[in-house]
């Protein structure tokens, strides 16, 4: 599974490597600061020549810089591109970045994050008839939807107005939409309309496959940490701490599960894996103490031992209110780990087709099961049908490892983008 260019009609430019201009509103811990890490490292450098650019992590938020850095990945810093909304600030960074268009001459502005997208396509817009006078290379936008905030971020009024610029900026700014899924693909276009016909490609993600290759020693290693007995059974939620992924359900389902499976619920703890803003996990511990949780749940913070901690679980619950793909499924896929997940964005597309509605919303698909959104008895349910029936439940997982590994590699992610940007690095 990967994106397939089109035939390539047009002469390609006689510069080699192509320049190509990344954006990227912030490297906090997640699927879109992970992915651009993976194509600032997998691009060929003798195709392209990258420069990436990116706005500060909030506090409160994992900084996933360091790790980048670790890695040989390095950047600009603009300071201004935060994904705080600030008219002054944005327009300053609107200025430093059309500075940047004009110094690197970029063929490709590949933009990620909706505010980075917003920034990066309005300077494209003032830039390119200089571009043109100057017989610069003509530029090419590219900008990936890693997610979107059209719903569940923004008021109603807020998120029409956020909605009407990403139609103007598509329509008029936008060479190729990136969409990581199908079904985020026809939410975009067909849904909210976004783009012009044929505009919008889906290139899915791919990750690093490589710690998730012999998960047996990692899942000793966290099982240990926590002192988990044989037959105790561990439930996780992994990923960035925010009002959109509505982790206060992790701990409903908990609550409810008490109620319906007593006898399962003794043997469960109810993890949540990441890290967010101080208040927010104070919050959040307090709320699953408020519905008499006690010791059964914990919030482990953020943890950079993903090949320990994923299969050390016994099932991944995602309880995201909206998403694109979520990269927790990937991974815990990968170490072959049964799903549970909220039926929101690219997630049916990763778990697949129906094969039995369980009733109340509750679907067994070809590699998990998926619940309608915020539904806690839907999840419980769901949660009780994997952990009484551990051998249909490791088949799933088993399932699902077999299609991370055959279609999300990190090495098929940067050759489909880099087949993409080709097409349209082309020189009028």
């Amino acid at each position: 599974m990967g994106y397939n260019a089109p035939a390539m009609n047009h002469a390609f430019p006689a510069e080699r490597p192509l320049r190509v201009l990344r954006l990227i509103a912030r490297l906090n811990v997640g699927g879109p600061a992970r992915h651009v890490g993976w194509l600032m490292q997998g691009l060929d450098p003798e195709t392209f020549e990258q420069t990436l650019a990116v706005g500060p992590v909030p506090k409160g938020e994992d900084d996933l810089g360091p790790e980048l850095a670790a890695a040989g990945v390095s950047w600009l810093s603009l300071p201004r591109l935060g994904r705080d909304i600030s008219p002054l600030g944005d327009l300053i960074c609107l200025v430093q970045v059309l500075g940047l268009l004009s110094r690197l001459r970029p063929h490709i502005l590949a933009t990620h994050t909706s505010k980075a997208g917003f920034v990066g396509r309005a300077a494209a817009l003032l830039y390119r008839p200089w571009a043109r006078l100057r017989g610069w290379p003509r530029l090419r936008c590219v900008h990936t939807f890693h997610g979107h905030t059209f719903r569940g971020y923004f008021g109603p009024l807020r998120g029409r107005i956020f909605l009407g610029l990403e139609r103007l900026l598509a329509r008029w700014a936008t060479w190729r939409i990136v969409t990581i899924s199908p079904r985020q693909r026809q939410e975009i276009v067909e849904e909210y309309g976004v783009g012009r016909p044929g505009q919008a490609v889906v290139v899915p993600l791919g990750i690093d496959l490589d710690p998730f290759a012999d998960p047996a020693a990692g899942r000793a290693r966290f099982r240990a940490g926590l002192q988990a007995g044989e037959g105790e059974l561990l439930v996780g939620a992994v990923g960035r701490v925010a009002a959109i992924k509505n982790y206060d359900l992790l701990w409903q389902t908990a609550a409810r599960l008490r109620q319906t499976e007593p006898a399962l619920y003794s043997r469960c703890r109810f993890l949540l894996i990441g890290g967010g803003p101080p208040a927010e996990l104070k919050r959040l511990a307090a709320a699953a103490q408020g519905l008499g949780l006690g010791d059964r749940a914990r919030l482990l913070g953020s943890r950079g031992d993903r090949e320990a901690f994923f299969p050390g679980l016994d099932a991944l619950i995602l309880t995201s209110d909206n998403e694109g793909t979520p990269v927790a499924i990937l991974e815990g896929g990968a170490c072959g780990l049964p799903v549970l997940a909220t039926e929101v964005g690219g997630v049916p597309d990763l778990l697949g087709q129906v094969k039995e509605d369980l009733g109340d919303g509750l679907k067994r698909r070809e590699r998990g099961l998926t619940a309608p959104a915020g539904e806690a008895a839907a999840l419980a349910q769901g949660l009780a049908w994997l952990l009484a029936r551990p051998q249909r439940a490791a088949a799933l997982g088993a399932a699902l490892r077999a299609y991370v590994w055959d279609n999300y590699a990190k090495e098929r992610l940067a050759a489909d983008i880099g087949r993409l940007y080709l097409t349209g690095a082309v020189k009028e």
